[in-house]
């Protein structure tokens, strides 16, 4: 069984017969239980194992925490740790290697095979083969990276010349450059963030940040961009799970700066473990997000979109199409007081509404405006208008929900400019179509990743729910812009590039001022 084995599995599939029938002299079975560790971590690495039944994991320790990261699995006709014994002297172990339930795998003792390759050239020479295919492939792999991502000769020579100063006993000498790639770029991130950068530049006399622009969005197969950066700079839909942690931190990236607040997409366990710092802008404008809740309920109720559109035609009618209630005396909940919930209560009281609210931390400001504190139950019972102003969370994720509907007070509003996922989509579709929710302002779309901050203008939208509410006219929607003011747009690049400057200055992890892990 060994040696047909061979004739499939990763690596020697391609190899001689009678270098097969060698190996499969050496193999010795295993039948490993669940759990049964065949490395750990950190450890020699001296047998390589061909799997034929089952599966085997191999998990990277968190730093400060009791939790392992997954990093791969490996399952029938895969080797694992033949590189390490065939082209590596002590190589110790990057991961702890285990079986994940019964597993029957074949060993092969790394000083056994080597002696083995001694008493013979010819498969010495089949191996040097191996080897050497698996480097050109890295090869192939690196120079894409390198047509991609590295400047040309001439740019490196005069940006090596520009980064050039005079230190005060007036010899020359070079800045310490952080290279950084920015992904999902559009066109207000480049505007902004070039001069800001340039600025930095100018005033300091050992550092200097050099940022480069991608309007791919980070995910497992764009992450090799990032070969030659030190850091790369991400926005709300970059995805940085633990695959693409994993290419990062190849690559040789060390910081992830975050130009927003939410960090929901970030494996922060992972980027713990490759050692790669990640910070974040914490706080820009909430005035701005507050304000554009209001501005998507005020369009909602008072149809001034439609009312708008009209007039542009030459119709100056009025229509109970039109009609719109005042939301003076109106009950209001506000789901999420922390600092753009306080500044959204503080508005709604100028409208001499009632004013409920819901957080699992109470605000005095809010109690103190007249705001009430009360479940979500009371909430979805009693409001003719509802903000969703929380965080998404394990607990908040669909807190409108099917559950929910009917619940509600029909008719009520709903205003979501905080993550698209507190709203169940189909929930959201359903509460419309039958009355219950009477109107909703949307700033954010459970699924918008794949739309949101691109142009889709002449594109079919295969997102059908997408479509429905778009063309729903008791929906208006926004695309994630209730943040895009002047004044946060300044707030966002100085803090990101502050960020970046922390990090160049040594400032690693938790040291960082805005440090998410």
């Amino acid at each position: 069984m060994a040696r047909e084995l061979l004739d499939n599995a990763q690596w020697f599939g391609s190899s001689s017969e009678a270098f097969k029938d060698e190996v499969a002299k050496l193999m010795q079975p295993v039948e490993a239980d669940d759990g049964h560790c065949f490395v750990k971590e950190g450890h020699p690495i001296n047998e390589f194992i061909i799997i034929e039944e089952g599966l085997l994991t191999r998990t990277k320790s968190v730093k400060n925490g009791n939790e392992n990261l997954l990093i791969d699995e490996v399952g029938p006709g895969n080797v694992t740790g033949f590189l390490h014994v065939a082209g590596y002297e002590d190589e110790k172990a990057f991961a702890t290697l285990a079986a994940d339930g019964k597993a029957k795998v074949w060993v092969v003792n790394g000083k056994e095979f080597q002696t083995m390759l001694a008493s013979n050239p010819l498969h010495a020479l089949e191996v040097i083969r191996m080897l050497s295919k698996t480097m050109r492939g890295g090869v192939n792999t690196f120079r894409g990276a390198l047509n991609r991502n590295l400047e040309t000769v001439h740019e490196k020579r005069l940006n090596k010349s520009l980064s050039k100063s005079i230190n005060a006993e007036g010899y020359e000498f070079e800045k310490e450059k952080l290279k950084v790639l920015c992904y999902d770029t559009t066109s207000w991130v480049q505007e902004n963030f070039e001069p800001q950068v340039k600025s930095f530049n100018e005033s300091q006399d050992e550092f200097e940040i050099q940022m480069d622009f991608t309007q791919d969005r980070l995910d497992v197969k764009t992450a090799k961009y990032a070969s030659g950066y030190q850091a790369v700079c991400l926005f709300v839909n970059d995805t940085a799970d633990a695959e693409v942690m994993w290419v990062l931190s190849m690559c040789g990236v060390k910081m992830i700066a975050m130009r927003c607040a939410g960090f929901d997409r970030i494996d922060t366990k992972a980027a713990q473990t490759y050692g790669i710092s990640v910070a974040r802008v914490p706080a820009y404008s909430p005035y701005a997000v507050a304000e554009h809740a209001i501005a998507l309920l005020m369009t909602l109720n008072r149809k001034t979109h439609m009312a708008s559109t009209r007039v542009k035609m030459a119709d100056f009618t009025l229509d109970s199409g039109l009609l719109g209630v005042d939301i003076y005396g109106k009950t209001v909940g506000v789901m999420g007081t922390g600092k753009i919930g306080q500044i959204l209560c503080n508005i709604i009281a100028g409208f001499g509404a009632k004013l409920l609210a819901y957080d699992v931390y109470e605000s005095d400001d809010v109690k103190a405006l007249g705001g009430t504190y009360v479940s979500q139950e009371h909430i979805f019972k009693s409001c003719d208008i509802i903000f969703l102003m929380m965080p998404l969370l394990p607990a908040t994720k669909h807190t409108i929900n099917e559950n929910v509907l009917p619940l509600l007070k029909k008719g009520v509003i709903i205003i979501n400019t905080s993550r698209g996922a507190l709203i169940e989509t189909g929930a959201l579709v359903s509460g419309l179509n039958s009355g219950i929710i009477g109107g909703c302002g949307l700033d954010v779309y459970e699924n918008e990743a794949q739309y949101f901050f691109q142009d889709w203008s002449a594109k079919s939208i295969e997102d059908n729910t997408l479509v429905s509410l778009m063309g729903n006219n008791r929906v208006v929607m926004t695309a994630h812009q209730a943040f895009f003011t002047r004044e946060a747009v300044d707030k966002i690049v100085s803090t990101t590039v502050d960020n970046l400057s922390n990090f160049l200055e040594g400032k690693r992890g938790s040291d960082l001022p805005n440090s998410v892990c």
